[in-house]
């Protein structure tokens, strides 16, 4: 009966024990963070980055102050014509993803602030793992 008891006791803290375990917080890294100058009259430019996520995760939205919207893209040629489509990144765990010229990018609509060579902007990023909780970045990204 003794050890009956104990095997259950055990089996019931083994079970809870990841509802008491954090675990490791959500972090990303990025780098070569480039969003390219506006050219007088237009309100439409790229953005691109590496970024690497320690967990699986979903880029599900992008914004700043004064920019309409940001969409991420992915950009393919079919015969000489070019196609982009919005895209939803997903980041897999430690693997670096890339947002780069020719391929997958950000795309900025309704600029309404000077985007100027030299010049800084954050964007908050907004992730979703795959427990489906949400978590907010701002990232730095300079101007080119």
């Amino acid at each position: 009966m003794m050890k009956t008891y104990n095997s259950l006791i055990i089996f019931i803290l083994f079970s809870l024990f990841p509802l008491f375990s954090y675990g490791e917080e959500f972090s990303i890294s990025s780098k070569n963070n480039l969003i390219s100058e506006l050219r007088p009259g237009q309100k439409v430019t790229a953005g691109f980055m590496d970024i690497t996520a320690n967990k699986d995760a979903k880029i599900i939205k992008i914004e700043a102050e004064l920019i309409g919207r940001i969409e991420a893209h992915s950009m393919m040629m079919n015969d000489e014509i070019m196609k982009m489509r919005k895209i939803t990144p997903e980041l897999v765990k430690n693997k670096k993803y890339k947002f780069q010229p020719g391929g997958n990018h950000l795309m900025f609509f309704g600029v309404e602030r000077k985007l100027i060579a030299g010049g800084e902007i954050n964007l908050l990023f907004t992730f979703q793992l795959k427990n489906k909780k949400k978590l907010t970045e701002s990232i730095r990204f300079k101007i080119k």
